[in-house]
C-alpha cells in the first residue's frame, strides 16, 4: 500500500483507526481486481458503512463527495464497492465474518466487545492494512448508480431567493422552490444571524 495515501488517510480521519486501515486494504483489492488506479474519472465509490470505511475509500480511491462519484448506502456492513461508471461493472469487498476469529483483538473490534485504546487501534490497523485476500468476500457487481452532479443552469428560489441548480428546483403550480422551502429539509430554521 502507497505511504503517501496511508497519510492522506490518517490525515483526513484523524488517526490510523482498524475502518480506516480496512477501507485502504477493501479499496486497494477493489481497485487492482478491476484494474483500475485511483483518480481515473470514471470511478465510483460506495460505503455500505457511514463510519470509518468512507473516509479510506475516499482517500485510496480520489472518489469524493465533491466529485458527486462516493456514497455511502448505510447497511452498517464492512463492505465497500468501486465500480466504473461508464460501464457498470465494480468489485465489491466485504470483510468475511470468521475473521474476527482471527485474534482476539480483531474480535474485540468487530465484535464490538470494548473500546480498544490507541495502542490496540495502531496494532489492528498494521494488521489490516496487510490483510489476505481470503478474508475478504470478492464479489463482481452491476452498479446502479450513476454520479451524482447536477450541471443544469443555475436558477433563483422563488420564496427564499437563495440560489439553486434548475435540476434540483421543485416545481409547484408554476413557482420553484428550493427542497428546504418545500419542507424537504435536514435542519429547522432558529434565527438568521447578521453579518
Amino acid at each position: 500500500m502507497d505511504e503517501k495515501i496511508i497519510k492522506l488517510a490518517i490525515d483526513l480521519h484523524g488517526h490510523l483507526a482498524p475502518g480506516i486501515a480496512l477501507g485502504l486494504r477493501m479499496s486497494e483489492l477493489s481497485l487492482s481486481y478491476m484494474g483500475l488506479s485511483k483518480g481515473n474519472k470514471y470511478l465510483i465509490g460506495i460505503s455500505e458503512t457511514a463510519r470509518c470505511l468512507a473516509d479510506a475509500m475516499q482517500a485510496a480511491t480520489g472518489c469524493t463527495l465533491g466529485h458527486g462519484n462516493a456514497f455511502v448506502e448505510n447497511y452498517g456492513k464492512l463492505a465497500i464497492t468501486i465500480g466504473d461508471i461508464k460501464t457498470k461493472k465494480g468489485v465489491r469487498v466485504a470483510l468475511m465474518d470468521e475473521t474476527n476469529n482471527l485474534s482476539p483483538l480483531m474480535n474485540k473490534w468487530m465484535m464490538r466487545l470494548g473500546k480498544l485504546t490507541h495502542e490496540e487501534e495502531n496494532e489492528l490497523g498494521i494488521q489490516l492494512l496487510k490483510l489476505e485476500d481470503k478474508y475478504f468476500l470478492i464479489q463482481n457487481v452491476e452498479i446502479n448508480r450513476n454520479q451524482d452532479f447536477d450541471n443544469s443552469k443555475i436558477i433563483r428560489c422563488q420564496k427564499c431567493n437563495e440560489s439553486i441548480p434548475m435540476g434540483l428546483g421543485v416545481l409547484k403550480e408554476d413557482i420553484t422552490y428550493c427542497k428546504a422551502c418545500k419542507g424537504e429539509t435536514y435542519y429547522a430554521l432558529l434565527e438568521t444571524q447578521k453579518a
